[in-house]
């Protein structure tokens, strides 16, 4: 019959490989919490060890702790104790109980595809002046045959540029803010995915993140019933 000690041992080695498998999110906001750095910072964190008064947490050149106040009684109030920590973390945090773990690009809805293409296209043909005079190949492949709207992009491209790219660059800020109360950094490929989009097309790339923040909500709302 196992010691109590090694009983303890067990369902400690049992939720440290619990949190790292399955709660890696949780961690990393733990770590963050506890040691005061930026999610780019907690984004290897580890749980290391737990115990009765603490959580011990380690990114490989980093430890820091979190105490349970008050100390727990017994290891069986780890999930409990766990689940609130992260509730307050989150809060701390400002941060969203949604994480965000997959980009979905424009071709899934018909008009946002029209409109990231549109975008697309607007930024490639108006990011030159020379786009709009003889000698380019939009010019003589396709505007000689408008020399009237070629002189008017050649009059406004300058300002059509300027005004776009203030837009969507104040656009992808707003992302970025969003992309990080979900959990995301610039160390995730779903980051860029959601930010390169955003840049291209704006207001589109916020509908379907929106949307699939909503279907998330359904879901974890779902599994408390």
């Amino acid at each position: 019959m196992a010691t109590p000690e090694a009983q303890e041992a067990a369902a400690k080695e049992r939720i440290i490989k619990h949190m790292n498998a399955d709660h890696q999110d949780s961690v990393r906001r733990y770590f963050e919490h506890a040691q005061g750095v930026s999610a780019i910072r907690a984004r290897n964190a580890r749980m290391t060890d737990i115990s009765l008064t603490e959580m011990k947490f380690s990114t490989g050149s980093t430890e820091t702790s979190m105490a349970f106040d008050p100390p727990m009684k017994s290891l069986r109030e780890a999930r409990e104790r766990l689940v609130q920590l992260d509730k307050d973390t989150l809060v701390s945090l400002s941060r969203s109980d949604i994480a965000v773990t997959k980009y979905i690009p424009p071709y899934v809805h018909p008009a946002h595809l029209f409109n990231f293409s549109s975008c697309l296209l607007t930024y490639i043909v108006y990011s030159r002046p020379a786009h709009f005079r003889p000698g380019s190949l939009f010019f003589d492949n396709l505007f000689y045959k408008f020399p009237g709207f070629a002189n008017f992009s050649l009059t406004i491209q300058p300002w059509l540029m300027t005004i776009m790219l203030a837009i969507h660059i104040y656009e992808s800020s707003l992302m970025i803010r969003k992309l990080g109360k979900h959990g995301l950094t610039a160390y995730d490929g779903v980051w860029w995915g959601w930010l390169a989009s955003c840049f291209v097309e704006g207001v589109t790339s916020f509908k379907r993140l929106d949307g699939l923040i909503a279907e998330k909500k359904k879901e974890k709302e779902a599994k408390k019933h």
